[in-house]
């Protein structure tokens, strides 16, 4: 069954922050709450629960739109949602506290628990951090697998069943009466059995439960399924609530000590010093000198953001029952402002610069494109916010406003980036779109040196895997040439975007060339910043 998402307003008057009950002027607060259903509407989500405090302020405990569309069961902060990945800060405290008791050592080789993903030297910190792939600590790449292996580590460090501590130690100890592990039956079955006093919470939970849903191939709603999973990677159900309370308590070091705790929000480092977006089992990311500790989560049914910044003592989370929260923003990056909810955080909630610029991305293209300048002292944030705007615009079928939104972007950028190569054309494939495999033949009537100009999306923490690229066959269909593993350099914009220059010589012959991307970044579907003047694809010259 399909599902029309009803354009639900705003559930209350916001009455946290004083404002002239006959002034039309909206208070940073409620514009900032009509941003968020604004975002709901536009990512096509059914239900959306947001908490925000400041200090011991609760400013908002809120639900929008339907936590069951079909019975029109409408949204509250009672709730309740699986958070996928926002789990893993969960993992990172458990973890946490058992390096505190002395039953866990970071530095412990993950073999020593019996496990094996082909490298010796992967550590537990590794696993952690998300730096375990290839040379074990020498460069970052988001694995939610991976991540998850933690499950058996913690089992075997604490002697206790992972559901079980998460319960134990942190769940009930804040008595957060809506959240329970997303268990199978059985093992929830087994688990009851032992501990009955645990029942109350896990049938909170899954009776409040908002139910999963997803778009279409036509960009309609439609019902999903959860993954019935719950492991260290994900599969926490719980509130904006409970989670609000869960953050309080870091801030107070009701887990772990002050200084594990800030173990855990330090940007880990590399074995050649570079930092990564990633502490310990968080995201922790500096932007004009404040910090944001934040988590994101995203998977089939589910995506939330939990954002943490300590300066301004201010907690946000937001919970949905679709992954579009998370999905169409490279979040693993570790960027929040690719994010429309991290930048609508950081313009409502945080930035009081009188310079800056509460750009409505509703408005023509025209009036919005009168307000930037490439001297604008925010122009990195504006070009996030046109990148995001496209994505959402892309989400809601609308090439056009992205088509404009990608132009602003280009005007404000490219002015001065590197022109594209010149000269005679032997072959080339441009402007590669999402999901697209492209073959151009051509023929050379004797050996000729070519250049070979390609740009693509190298995907990989360490730079050795492309997810869009190039490559060259001859008249049997063996490969010659292939962009990867050739000497690439930045192509500007994200730095995924890479390129290779690079000359060759081929003989006499027919061949074949080529061009593959994925499902996301490329050609009028930017996910993050794009690439010099917006080429992606190869070109080859005499």
């Amino acid at each position: 069954m399909k599902y029309k998402l009803p354009t639900w307003g705003l559930l209350v008057f916001l009455n946290c922050i004083a404002t002239d009950s006959h002034s039309q002027v909206k208070t940073p607060l409620q514009s900032f709450m009509a941003g968020l259903d604004s975002i709901r509407i536009e990512l096509k989500i059914p239900a959306m629960a947001v908490g925000f405090t400041q200090g011991d302020t609760v400013h908002i405990e809120e639900g929008f739109g339907y936590a069951d569309l079909e019975n029109h069961v409408k949204a509250t902060a009672n709730t309740s949602f699986r958070v996928a990945s926002i789990t893993k800060t969960f993992t990172s405290t458990l973890i946490m506290q058992q390096v505190e008791l002395g039953k866990l050592r970071l530095e412990t080789p993950i073999s020593t628990y019996g496990l094996n993903l082909g490298n010796p030297h992967i550590t537990v910190k590794n696993l952690l951090t998300h730096t375990s792939e290839e040379e074990p600590g020498t460069h970052y790449q988001y694995n939610g697998y991976r991540f998850g292996i933690l499950t058996p580590i913690i089992e075997k460090a604490s002697g206790v069943p992972f559901y079980q501590l998460m319960m134990e130690n942190i769940v009930i100890p804040l008595k957060m009466a809506s959240t329970a592990p997303g268990i199978s039956l059985y093992s929830y079955f087994n688990f009851i059995r032992q501990h009955k006093n645990m029942i109350p919470y896990f049938e909170t939970a899954f009776k409040q439960l908002a139910k999963p849903y997803e778009l279409n191939e036509k960009r309609e709603i439609v019902a999903s399924q959860y993954f019935d999973q719950f492991g260290a990677f994900g599969g926490l159900v719980t509130t904006v609530k409970d989670l609000l309370k869960y953050s309080a308590a870091i801030d107070k070091n009701q887990f772990v000590s002050a200084g594990i705790q800030k173990e855990i929000f330090t940007p880990n480092k590399l074995k050649n010093g570079e930092l990564t977006p990633y502490g310990l089992g968080w995201f922790t990311q500096t932007y004009r000198g404040i910090d944001f500790y934040w988590h994101y989560g995203q998977t089939q049914g589910e995506s939330g953001l939990f954002i943490k910044v300590p300066s301004l003592k201010m907690t946000l989370v937001v919970l949905t029952n679709i992954e579009k929260l998370s999905q169409p923003f490279p979040l693993a990056d570790g960027d929040l402002f690719v994010s429309p909810v991290g930048q609508l955080l950081y313009k409502y909630c945080i930035n009081k610069d009188s310079n800056f610029l509460h750009l409505d991305y509703h408005l023509p293209v025209q009036a919005i494109r009168e307000k930037l300048n490439t001297t604008n002292p925010y122009k990195d944030f504006y070009n996030k916010e046109l990148i995001t705007q496209a994505t959402m615009a892309l989400v809601n079928g609308d090439t056009i406003k992205a088509k404009d939104l990608y132009e602003i972007y280009g005007s404000l950028n490219f002015n001065h980036t590197e022109a594209l190569p010149t000269g005679e054309i032997i072959a080339a494939i441009k402007n590669i779109g999402i999901n697209k495999e492209v073959t151009k033949t051509f023929t050379l009537s004797k050996a000729t040196r070519l250049r070979v100009y390609g740009v693509g999306e190298n995907c990989s923490g360490d730079f050795n895997s492309w997810c869009d690229y190039g490559w060259i066959e001859d008249a049997s269909g063996k490969m010659i040439w292939q962009m990867q593993g050739q000497p690439a350099k930045h192509a500007g914009g994200a730095l995924k975007n890479q390129k290779v220059d690079q000359e060759i010589t081929l003989p006499a012959g027919s061949y074949f060339l080529h061009y593959k991307s994925d499902e996301g970044h490329a050609y009028n579907n930017w996910d993050s910043a794009p690439p010099d003047n917006f080429f992606w694809g190869i070109i080859l010259y005499n």
